[in-house]
Formats: C-alpha cells, structure tokens, sequence
C-alpha cells in the first residue's frame, strides 16, 4: 500500500487497526515537531469523537495528558536546575580565571581573606541590632 492522502477514507474496525493508524499519525506528528499542529489534530480528534467518549473514556483521557503535563513539568524542572548547575560552574571558572589574572598582574593580596571573611560574619551576625 502506498501513502495516504489527507481526504483518504480510513477504514478503522478493530483495536488493532486503530492503534496501527493512531501510532502513524503519531509518527508523522513527531516527525514535524509542531505542538500547533499536534494540538488542533488531538483537539479535533477529542471533538469529532465526543458522542461516542463516556465519562469513563473522558476521565481516562484526562488522566493520560495530566501524566504527560507532570512529565513534561518535572523534564523542564530537571532541564533549568541543569543550566543553573552549568552557569554556577562557568561562574567560578570565569571567577577563577579573573582572580588569576589579577595576582599574576598585581600579587596575590589573598592575605587578608580571612580578616574580610571574620568581618563579615560579624556583619551578619549582628547586622539586625543597627
């Protein structure tokens, strides 16, 4: 069988024949990447079917995209805390790099560090009484 076109009839009688077509459409929806696209394919999908959609069916659905919602959710949570972790690196790079071109310009003037730190936990210790 070759492809088929858009306004081709799709004869669907068993599960099988509906999964097969729904994991093709899926592909080409893949394939493409456009979430447009995909959301007015399932969104006319979910409307054209709606007489034949129970509660039960319609829960289930539901359940489904909310599964995908939170997987979707926790993927972009993971993916910042990722570039976050990433930039705090590059940041003591370029910081590391920065304070090594300063000492090797003018010395290494680290010898007061721990004055500077000491004066700053007695900063914040007391910071509330003023």
């Amino acid at each position: 069988g070759g492809t088929m076109g858009a306004g081709d009839t799709v004869k669907l009688k068993d599960l099988k024949d509906h999964l097969m077509h729904a994991k093709k459409v899926s592909q080409c929806i893949a394939g493409h990447g456009k979430t447009h696209l995909a959301t007015a394919f399932l969104k006319e999908c979910v409307q054209g079917c709606k007489d034949v959609l129970d509660d039960d069916a319609i829960s289930d659905l539901i359940k489904v995209m909310n599964v995908i919602k939170n997987e979707n959710l926790q993927a972009q949570k993971r993916k910042v805390k990722g570039q976050a972790q990433k930039s705090k690196k590059q940041d003591k790079v370029v910081t590391a790099k920065a304070q090594k071109i300063q000492s090797d310009l003018f010395g290494d003037s680290n010898k007061y560090d721990e004055y500077d730190d000491m004066g700053a936990q007695y900063e914040d210790e007391y910071d509330g009484f003023f």
